[in-house]
């Protein structure tokens, strides 16, 4: 039986994936910077430089902001789709028409949000573990609670962090790949999670080295790429505006949309990453 694929050739499949296709999906990242608008206006609104949106009565920009955020989300769940499609088209040889992959995001839309949705609720409910012990610690703060309580307050809370932990990355793996088989194999929300799962049942520790290396070191790769340039923005604009109000605002403009532009770059890859671990987990299953 065929091996499942290796780190190296899913960097290396993933990398040359983007080097050839960088334009088309460029394309459907780069309306995630149009969608930022919104948040940066918001902030040029806002008296001093934000600090002061609601209690300075400036609900234009407050209201600005919100819309940024929906707006940005929207797009986001509809980029993923769309993505996803375009990565495996392009993966399979297919002839594709970028009008039509973003036809079919939006298609996709309501099913992924409520995928997207379920997967953050399961999330939320892992971490809901921890609550007994944010309680007992909470409680043990008060001079009139029972010494017990603060003693089986901090291992109640530490047991707790350690299974949450334990969970969270166990599911993380497995459930990783439902989108892809919500889009990929048309199945419905239980159909995708239970897919998702059944891929990496049996091979969870293989699977998550080859699911989270590669994004280590994109998001290592991101994290300098994002520090020399803030970093150069700040020393720029300190010799010229000598952090004037409207300085702070344009490295804030600046850097926001220089953050929104790196993860346009870098959310392709990922979305490769993962399809070209997705497909070879279903041809090894």
């Amino acid at each position: 039986m065929t091996s499942l694929i290796s780190v190296g050739q899913v960097l290396d499949h993933s990398l040359e994936h983007c080097r050839r296709h960088f334009k088309e999906l460029l394309a459907i990242t780069l309306w995630v910077v149009v969608a930022a608008i919104p948040s940066v206006v918001g902030k040029l609104l806002a008296p001093n430089g934000g600090n002061e949106t609601l209690t300075g009565g400036d609900w234009l920009s407050f209201a600005m902001s919100l819309i940024g955020i929906i707006v940005v989300m929207i797009v986001s769940i509809w980029m993923y789709a769309t993505l996803v499609y375009a990565v495996a088209d392009q993966a399979a040889g297919r002839d594709y028409n970028l009008k039509q992959l973003q036809r079919r995001g939006w298609q996709a839309f309501t099913a992924y949000l409520i995928l997207t949705l379920t997967l953050a609720a399961i999330v939320f409910g892992i971490a809901l573990i921890t609550v007994p012990g944010y309680v007992l610690l909470f409680l043990s703060a008060n001079n009139n609670t029972p010494a017990f309580i603060g003693a089986i307050g901090t291992p109640t809370f530490l047991i707790g962090l350690v299974i949450t932990l334990f969970l969270l990355a166990k599911y993380s793996v497995q459930l990783a790949f439902a989108p892809y088989v919500l889009l990929l194999e048309r199945k419905n929300i239980s159909e995708a999670i239970k897919g998702s799962s059944a891929l990496v049942t049996g091979r969870w520790w293989s699977t998550f080295w080859r699911f989270a290396m590669p994004k280590l070191i994109y998001f290592i790769v991101l994290f300098v790429l994002s520090f020399i340039t803030f970093t150069a923005f700040e020393l720029l604009l300190a010799l010229i505006m000598n952090h004037s109000g409207f300085g702070t605002l344009l490295i804030y403009t600046l850097s926001l949309f220089v953050s929104v532009f790196l993860s346009a770059i870098i959310t392709p890859l990922i979305v490769t990453t993962d399809y070209y671990l997705y497909d070879s987990l279903r041809k090894t299953r």
